[in-house]
């Protein structure tokens, strides 16, 4: 009797196929959910970007600043720099002009009081006290527009004081400056703005909440050889 022949090994079972549809939507899903993260991130740095309102330069021309400060309180060449300053207002990098003993930054926008004097703080200054006769007759050749200085009453009603803690010495109010409210809680005129177009007596109280122009002082002491 002739020997069987072995059987046949059976076929492995294939996976079911998934139906097209099906593949075709997890595909959309996975793109999809690859988009909606790409689209998260970019959303992230955008705003990220558009919130960080710190300048690239601004580092920079603070060291150059200070650097300057520094070579301005050396007695041997004080003379010098302040003769180099004095005449032809040559501008410091950044658009910090030079007067006397202080930086002046003259805005080229307008912002209200608050404003204007937080930009200043972040640049290592305040809205500029006026503090001489040459002073205010610098800053006044200076400008073409109602600007922003840091005087203010807002603490206490008539007390008129600089924000960068200086003494109020002299005042150039123009006619009929300032004035006082007589009403309980009416708004008051607690900010100062110079008027160039007043001429030497030129400044104004005002609403603080208006916008002007406005012009940062950073002082700097020179020893004096």
């Amino acid at each position: 009797m002739a020997p069987k022949k072995p059987a046949a090994p059976e076929k492995p079972e294939e996976p079911p196929k998934p139906p097209p549809g099906k593949l075709k939507w997890t595909f959309y899903s996975t793109f999809g959910t690859i988009c909606v993260i790409s689209f998260f991130t970019m959303l992230v740095l955008y705003i990220r970007l558009i919130t960080d309102s710190e300048n690239p330069l601004l580092l920079p021309m603070k060291k150059l600043r200070i650097n300057m400060a520094d070579g301005l309180r050396n007695p041997k060449i004080v003379h010098t720099s302040q003769d180099l300053f004095k005449k032809g207002k040559p501008k410091t990098a950044g658009g910090w002009d030079f007067f006397g003993k202080s930086f002046y930054y003259i805005s080229n926008e307008e912002k209200t009081w608050h404003d204007a004097e937080s930009f200043c703080l972040t640049r290592d200054s305040h809205l500029a006290s006026i503090l001489s006769d040459e002073e205010q007759n610098y800053l006044t050749s200076q400008l073409s527009d109602p600007t922003w200085i840091g005087l203010t009453d807002e603490n206490e009603e008539g007390n008129w004081k600089w924000t960068d803690g200086s003494r109020t010495k002299a005042q150039y109010w123009s006619l009929g400056n300032p004035s006082y409210s007589e009403h309980d809680g009416a708004l008051e005129k607690d900010c100062t703005s110079i008027v160039p177009s007043s001429g030497g007596y030129n400044w104004n109280d005002d609403y603080c909440h208006k916008l002007h122009k406005w012009v940062c002082k950073e002082n700097i002491d020179i020893e004096e050889p």
